[in-house]
């Protein structure tokens, strides 16, 4: 399990009290509507109005307080999922103290947060496109290719012969990964004509859909680690915005899906630098 930083496992902790608090609030406010709703029944028709009227503030305030205890539950539980799970050495982020530039112009630290979640949002959409884009023609092409020249080496038959033995031309090669025993007939075809079979296999990938977005292999891995990058610097930047609203007096949602990095506010250990020894003169 990761060991966090000590600041860290305040915060966590403070969420957890929070969520605690949060349940103890909605637990006694339903039982005070349960208790009103009792008591209507037995109560002077003077008071049926005051308490209609209490009665109704209840039910109104209660479901946003089920979902902000539901909301901060859930993701302290996500939170610590994170960590039971999570490796490497981690340290507190060193986070500019500057005010963000939306709040200068929102003037509201709820309003910042707003704008840098629809960031968070288009960025997110990016990362769903990336991950879902498919492999270039051209590279499809070269792992055929690839496949073509091993299944042929595999595909090589064993000669059975003797003077008193049929002469035998066994084909043995069996799918690699398969539930059952499977002769592999693509290792004897790549054997038999690997330049017909690279053909064909090069002309099934012509006919193929042609994906809407298209990278190779390095060029997802790039992208998608730039994308990292950028959504959890927007991440951190959200969090500092809900703590500076929170010290506002303005309470804001955290996202469920929020990175545990952000909310606790840790990166990863950067490795210290020994110092040189120093040498003692003779």
């Amino acid at each position: 399990m990761l060991q966090l930083p000590t600041l860290a496992r305040v915060k966590l902790d403070r969420l957890d009290s929070r969520a605690i608090e949060l349940h103890d609030a909605v637990t006694s406010m339903a039982r005070r509507a349960s208790e009103l709703s009792r008591a209507r029944s037995t109560a002077p028709v003077t008071e049926l109005a005051g308490m209609d009227l209490e009665l109704a503030r209840l039910q109104d305030k209660l479901p946003d307080l089920q979902e902000k205890h539901r909301n901060l539950a859930n993701l302290g539980a996500n939170i610590k999922h994170w960590v039971s799970v999570a490796t490497g050495t981690y340290e507190m982020a060193k986070l500019s103290r500057a005010m963000p530039a939306d709040v200068k112009t929102t003037r509201t630290p709820a309003h910042a947060v707003s704008n840098v979640r629809a960031q968070i949002k288009v960025l997110a959409a990016q990362r769903v496109r990336v991950l879902q884009s498919g492999v270039p023609a051209a590279d499809l092409k070269e792992q055929a290719s690839a496949f073509v020249q091993t299944q042929r080496e595999n595909g090589r038959p064993k000669l059975v012969f003797g003077h008193t033995i049929t002469f035998q031309a066994q084909f043995n090669a069996l799918v690699d990964g398969a539930w059952t025993t499977k002769q592999d007939i693509g290792a004897a075809l790549a054997w038999l004509d690997p330049v017909a079979f690279e053909k064909k296999l090069h002309d099934e990938i012509e006919m193929l859909p042609k994906p809407t977005l298209a990278m190779s292999s390095d060029e997802r891995a790039a992208k998608l680690l730039e994308l990292e990058v950028e959504l959890l610097k927007c991440e951190r930047e959200e969090e500092a915005l809900i703590e500076l609203s929170e010290e506002q007096g303005a309470a804001v949602h955290r996202r469920l899906d929020a990175d545990p990095r952000a909310v606790l506010g840790i990166v990863i250990a950067s490795a210290k630098k020994s110092k040189p020894e120093r040498i003692r003169a003779a």
